[in-house]
């Protein structure tokens, strides 16, 4: 065999094995982490199981029960299973459908092994929708911890990049949130890390951008929640600057998808988007405090629960003259802020029973590749230093850096392994009728198994 085939091959059975092992690590992880967050996501494995045997995202051939319709202006709920609404006289899921449609083949295999969503007679088996909806999304998360690898790979060292897609995926929301169980989040920043690693793969010249599968990502991004119209927009600036050749195919397919999903709409709801996306739901009502509270709030602080994020910070700062791939530092800025602002419009702002930063899910992949580089931008800034002959307290910055991610792998290992934690959105008094304890630092969630 020719040498250089030879080392070819050995480094990506390397890189393989290495992806394979945190995606292992992880995956045991989340699996035998107690606690599950059976919330929004109640009864979409049903609609799941539905398209499979009906064809239909209508619930109206189940056993459920139809309680009294509630008019909230936005939706007409089921009574108090807000996770239904009504339209006319179908029943329909709330939320939005676009993880329940990429669920359905794995809904179908776990069928094969007995599991489903709908017992026999037709009622909701909310154990076999918790089952299903575990096992897929920890499988995707653990599959997101991998993807954190390769694309921190790209610019990195193995050593760190290995840091970096634990810190990821133990370190952040993806551990005590988006693998708790599915929610929205969950398909949406697994899409959202390929897309982040396709881009960061185009800028350093390993891959080229497929436009048909990254306008085709980014629509099943938006399909999963609305929220994601933020990538969507500030990648397709990034396109029409940075990649004007492409963007005719790009547009093309993205159109097919918007008129794919104005058709569904249309069927189901009569209206052109279904009512979860509408922007009235928008009402900036108690923005200043959520602006605030997304950020510090002992029971919803992002900052709070990723602390790591302020080493983050600190390294692209310090080292910002070093920092390259800069036009993708500034799009993940620009969305991150923008997310930001817009989760800070709903009345709803804390996520309700949850636990830490539920609703600033969706930008962990966007700090993933900051951390990425600002890492990157130290790297360079200690080559330089001592190549010159300068001394600098690495020592003391790596041990800064390490402190904070284990302090954030902690915090978030205590939502994911604590019940104590889920049951604070209860006690002593339901966060949805006094959402002010949200800024108790006596009582902070991430404390309750001490309390």
């Amino acid at each position: 065999m020719i040498p250089g085939l030879r080392q070819k091959l050995t480094t990506h059975r390397r890189e393989a094995l290495i992806g394979l092992a945190i995606f292992a690590a992880t995956l045991t992880t989340f699996l035998v982490s107690r606690v599950h967050q059976l919330a929004d996501s109640k009864y979409s494995m049903m609609v799941s199981q539905s398209l499979l045997d009906h064809g239909t995202f209508a619930l109206n051939q189940y056993s459920l029960p139809q309680l009294e319709r509630v008019d909230r202006g936005d939706y007409v709920l089921n009574g108090s299973i807000y996770q239904l609404e009504w339209v006319g006289d179908r029943l329909y899921y709330y939320s939005p459908p676009g993880g329940i449609v990429l669920s359905v083949p794995y809904v179908a295999l776990m069928n094969r092994f007995g599991l489903s969503a709908v017992n026999p007679d037709g009622t909701y088996n909310i154990e076999g929708d918790l089952r299903i909806q575990v096992s897929l999304a920890a499988l995707l998360m653990a599959a997101l911890g991998s993807i954190f690898y390769y694309t921190s790979r790209l610019l990195l060292p193995v050593g760190w990049s290995v840091i970096i897609a634990l810190g990821g995926a133990w370190g952040t929301q993806v551990w005590s949130t988006a693998s708790r169980a599915l929610w929205s989040d969950t398909w949406g920043i697994f899409l959202l890390g390929t897309v982040v690693w396709m881009l960061v793969a185009a800028e350093t010249g390993k891959h080229h951008i497929r436009p048909v599968l990254l306008a085709t990502l980014l629509a099943w991004m938006y399909l999963v929640r609305p929220t994601y119209a933020i990538p969507v927009i500030a990648i397709t600036v990034y396109i029409f600057l940075y990649h004007r050749r492409l963007a005719l195919w790009y547009a093309a397919t993205g159109i097919v998808w918007l008129a794919g999903f104005i058709a569904y709409s249309r069927h189901n709801f009569g209206q052109i988007l279904p009512n979860y996306y509408l922007a009235s739901r928008l009402t900036f009502g108690h923005f200043w405090e959520a602006l605030a509270g997304n950020l510090i709030s002992p029971a919803r602080g992002l900052l709070v629960y990723v602390p790591v994020l302020f080493f983050v910070a600190y390294a692209l700062v310090r080292y910002r003259k070093q920092v390259t791939q800069r036009r993708l530092a500034v799009m993940a800025l620009f969305v991150i802020i923008a997310h930001w602002i817009a989760t800070s419009g709903f009345p709803h702002w804390y996520g309700g029973h949850s636990y830490g930063p539920r609703l600033m899910t969706g930008i962990v992949p966007w700090l993933v590749l900051l951390a990425i580089l600002g890492v990157q931008a130290m790297l360079r800034a200690r080559e330089e230093q001592e190549a010159k002959g300068l001394s600098a307290k690495w020592r003391l910055q790596y041990a800064m850096g390490g402190v904070l991610l284990l302090m954030s792998m902690t915090i978030n290992a205590l939502g994911a392994t604590t019940h104590a934690t889920a049951l604070w959105n209860i006690r002593p008094v339901d966060i949805d009728q006094q959402p002010s304890r949200v800024w108790d630092w006596r009582h902070p969630q991430f404390l309750a198994k001490w309390q």
